[in-house]
């Protein structure tokens, strides 16, 4: 995993967050339904050593620099955010002509509408994973630590203990959803965040887990167009976007279950005493996902208030959504070459498995850019 780095980069690096930073604008302006937007001129990208400031656009310049600061010690998300707010100044001053509004006046408003962009990401504004990870006495902060305590309960020996664990926590989360489509309110600030790192290509059980993940934990799995800035091209990463506690329970699921896979998978190549082929760990890893969601719905149907299917849609994560991605579309991928035994085997695997506690919190990303 990605170590942080200083505040000084190499000109190297510099030049690949740079480009890094204009391929995003690039995909953020083509992939906008709105004309005005897709005729805009790309700026000059830069880099400052201001500490207060994260980025800031200049008009007369036509340049949005980054304080390397803040490049070298979070995560590509968390840049993105902070480049669509900037992003949406630029549409402000050249697109809606807002000369003499204050810098966060309406028409700076209306640019973050027509971007998807966080009115607030910006100056001394903490960046993503800051607020994730602020401590709060929120209800919904509350909430969150007592959906992983029942996690860290759900890896007692017994399995009813285990199970009647694991489908409490997931009835909190549930009673946390009817809450809000009771009152309209969604309580809990909806975000947007990475779930691991870009890349070029991944392999087939991110793609299960995202499945999982949005048919179980109540939030939205986009694969979403993100630049692979040591590769210097765009990719995609998996974005998960909801209610900050769901998001926050998301992760932590998505981060325990690849682990899992990791430590079962060496296990099983131990027992066996032959080192397998990486498509064969996603024939196996798709078969933990698949057991692990089949406990999951097996578990939802003894629950009694449990949310039917019709029931679940969030018409404001949908909202969310919609404003993030207005040309989102729906693709199926096709498999072939598959190992039967190995799915069946994570299936079992999947099945037995319970979130536990232990997760390693150093695995979350800290920089923009993967260590060297």
């Amino acid at each position: 995993m990605a170590e942080t780095h200083t505040a000084t980069l190499s000109a190297e690096l510099e030049h690949r967050l740079l480009h890094g930073l204009h391929l995003e604008w690039n995909s953020a302006r083509d992939g906008n339904p709105d004309p005005r937007i897709r005729s805009l001129t790309p700026p000059m990208f830069a880099v400052n050593d201001a500490k207060g400031t994260l980025a800031h656009w200049n008009e007369k310049r036509r340049e949005i620099s980054f304080s390397r600061h803040f490049l070298s010690h979070h995560p590509w998300d968390a840049v993105r955010e902070v480049l669509l707010h900037e992003m949406a100044h630029q549409v402000a001053h050249e697109v809606l002509k807002a000369h003499g509004e204050p810098p966060h006046g309406p028409a700076f408003r209306s640019a973050c509408d027509l971007l998807g962009a966080n009115p607030k990401a910006s100056g001394s504004y903490p960046s993503l994973r800051d607020r994730l990870a602020a401590g709060s006495t929120s209800p919904q902060d509350a909430l969150t630590q007592r959906i992983h305590k029942l996690f860290a309960l759900a890896q007692s020996s017994n399995p009813h203990e285990s199970e009647a664990a694991l489908s409490k926590a997931q009835g909190l989360m549930e009673k946390y959803r009817i809450d809000t489509l009771e009152t309209g309110d969604p309580q809990d600030e909806y975000t947007t965040l990475f779930l691991g790192r870009p890349a070029l290509r991944h392999h087939r059980e991110f793609y299960a887990l995202a499945n999982l993940l949005t048919e179980h934990y109540f939030v939205r799995c986009v694969w979403a167009m993100a630049c692979v800035v040591d590769k210097g091209k765009m990719g995609r990463a998996l974005e998960v976007s909801g209610a900050r506690s769901h998001v926050l329970t998301a992760e932590y699921v998505y981060r325990f279950i690849l682990d899992f896979i990791d430590r079962s998978w060496a296990d099983l190549q131990k027992e066996r005493g032959q080192k397998l082929g990486r498509s064969r760990k996603s024939d196996y890893a798709e078969g933990v996902v698949a057991g692990f969601s089949q406990k999951l719905q097996g578990e939802k149907k003894k629950r009694p208030t449990s949310l039917l299917p019709e029931v679940v849609k969030d018409p404001v994560l949908d909202a969310y959504i919609g404003r993030r991605y207005p040309r989102l579309a729906t693709r199926t991928r096709r498999v072939r070459n598959i190992d039967a035994e190995l799915i069946s085997k994570g299936r079992k695997a999947g099945r037995r498995m319970s979130i536990q506690p232990g997760v390693d919190e150093k695995r979350a990303p800290k920089g923009a850019l993967p260590s060297e």
